[in-house]
């Protein structure tokens, strides 16, 4: 998959709130940017230009994030376009959309390096209970730790943000792939599941400018199982989150989706 472009937070910050139509700023090829990378519209160019595609696309970001439709490039909305999120799109409407299952339901997955941030053995210890909480989702599913020379099927590790096979550079935590037949980043390999290590600070617990190990792990481990991002807030599968937050558990939506996947 090719490199995109790290995403200038303090640009989209820049950009006026009563931009019209037909207006320039700096900051607009960088909204553009986001929109284009994250699918919530395809633009025509990526340049300065605040445009009425841009503006639209603007509502249906607001839309998803349960924001006011302003179409302008409020407080809000800013605080949403710059939170940290994961790698894959968030612009599916659907909520509980999943994407296709595993054919089978005894997983396996394998550790490559951990974070610097953290005692290795709390990083695996972290993720461990995040596949237990898919595991209890009540659809037979099983997970079972494996060395890293052996086959596996999910293969976690802590990396440099200019990941070769996902760019995570910018507002990215981390990012995972589909099951087989349905993936976009791994061909016959086991499907990656990658942290972020060279922008983010990475805890076990609610840490106020780090992030949660077994938070996000939860959200991308659903992504490994077939999920699409949730547009419902507080779900696992909604797209963003903060830092010092804690989310350990499943959500109502969570369950649907993964009840649809292996029913």
């Amino acid at each position: 998959m090719a490199q995109a472009a790290a995403i200038d937070y303090l640009r989209i910050r820049q950009v006026p709130i009563d931009l019209r139509v037909g207006d320039a700023h700096a900051g607009v090829s960088e909204v553009k940017t986001y929109l284009q990378r994250y699918e919530y519209f395809a633009p025509n160019a990526i340049n300065d230009t605040f445009d009425l595609q841009t503006q639209r696309a603007i509502r249906n970001f607001q839309d998803w994030f349960d924001l006011n439709q302003t179409g302008c490039m409020d407080g809000p909305t800013k605080a949403a376009m710059t939170q940290r999120r994961c790698a894959l799109s968030g612009g599916n409407p659907l909520a509980a959309n999943t994407i296709g299952a595993w054919n089978e339901k005894a997983l396996t997955y394998a550790f490559g390096p951990t974070s610097l941030d953290l005692n290795p053995e709390k990083c695996r210890q972290a993720v461990q209970r995040a596949f237990q909480t898919w595991e209890h989702s009540g659809v037979g599913l099983t997970f079972k730790e494996v060395a890293v020379d052996v086959a596996h099927h999910i293969y976690i590790d802590w990396r440099n943000a200019g990941d070769n096979d996902l760019d995570m550079r910018g507002p990215t935590l981390a990012h995972a792939d589909f099951p087989p037949g349905y993936s976009i980043i791994a061909r016959g390999g086991p499907l990656p599941l990658h942290f972020d290590d060279s922008e983010n600070i990475w805890v076990d617990g609610a840490v106020a400018g780090a992030f949660d190990i077994e938070t996000v792990a939860l959200h991308e481990i659903g992504h490994c199982l077939g999920l699409l991002h949730s547009n419902v807030p507080g779900a696992v599968m909604f797209p963003t989150v903060s830092d010092g937050f804690l989310l350990r558990s499943l959500q109502r939506d969570d369950r649907r989706g993964i009840r649809r996947l292996y029913p």
